[in-house]
């Protein structure tokens, strides 16, 4: 390590200032950048041991909090409030990318550079349910798939017809999480039943059917889209599903809430195989009366 800090140096010299929303894991990436170290070497100094910095985003005991709080000479619970630990439990850690986030709002990123802070990753970014930016309310940019663009979703989404609807079922997700789960009815699970995979004919005088998904049926190009990644759109992992896609699943999400008899031709069309996990996600959607009879039809 370079000789500006001692290894036994406690607090540390220099404390950066966290920015808005920013991750556990960005806020000491920070740090290991302006004292001149890896993120590995870095944590290895904090005493944190051989552990990846955005690991502790997701698992931050008791033990790393002391050590921080010692380091940084910060309050506990700000530390594990930058994490995404309390996300984690329940339908809504089916909604956070691990790892690199999906998303970034360029425009906020500038303000973090003008604020001395460059290079921030705040927690919304890691949000699979968002499409816009909750900081400047702009459209958010894909960082994997138009890596080097500032081109926004909404100028790169095959799916930006449905933009205004995939607006409210943004909408839609953040309402639930701020009434904590107590809402009549879980649009998470609405989600989850929208991208259950089924098979379908592609013509009328084909007997052999192909992968396809419920969403499918309330946008047909979904299912064409969708077919060559179809090992990344699945109903367990939410987060999994590019970002390109996702206001399409907004936009049926918000059909479905604004009138839950749709379940009914979206039933319909979805093969044996299928029916099973989309009954179970509709009863944990708690749209219940109508998914049993579905059930019985």
């Amino acid at each position: 390590m370079s000789d500006e800090i001692a290894p036994n140096a406690k607090p540390l010299p220099v404390v950066l200032k966290v920015a808005r929303d920013e991750l556990l894991s960005s806020w000491l990436g920070r740090h290991a950048r302006f004292y001149g170290v890896s993120g590995s070497f870095f944590a290895k100094w904090l005493g944190l041991g051989d552990i990846r910095l955005t690991t502790l985003d997701y698992r931050l005991g008791l033990e790393h909090v002391a050590r921080l709080t010692e380091k940084f000479c910060c309050d506990p619970g700000v530390l594990i409030g930058m994490t995404q630990i309390s996300t984690l439990n329940g339908q809504v850690s089916n909604l956070i990318s691990r790892g690199r986030p999906q998303q970034i709002c360029y425009p906020c990123a500038d303000r973090f550079a003008q604020d001395g802070a460059e290079g921030a990753v705040p927690k919304h970014w890691s949000k699979a349910w968002r499409i816009t930016c909750p900081a400047c309310g702009l459209a958010f940019t894909d960082t994997k798939e138009h890596r080097g663009s500032r081109a926004t979703l909404i100028e790169t989404t095959p799916f930006d017809d449905l933009w205004s609807e995939a607006l409210a079922g943004e909408q839609i997700i953040e309402r639930y999480l701020a009434q904590e789960n107590s809402a009549e009815y879980s649009p998470i699970a609405v989600m989850q039943l929208l991208l259950v995979q089924t098979w379908k004919p592609i013509a009328p005088d084909r007997e052999k059917p192909v992968v396809g998904w419920v969403l499918g049926t309330l946008f047909p190009d979904f299912d064409v889209r969708a077919r060559p990644i179809k090992r990344r759109v699945t109903h367990a992992a939410i987060a999994s599903l590019p970002i390109e896609f996702r206001p399409a699943l907004l936009a049926g999400l918000a059909r479905v809430v604004a009138d839950p008899q749709v379940l009914r031709h979206l039933r319909s069309a979805t093969l044996l195989r299928g029916q099973r996990n989309f009954d179970r996600f509709c009863q944990e959607a708690n749209f219940a009366s109508l998914a049993t009879k579905l059930s019985h039809q």
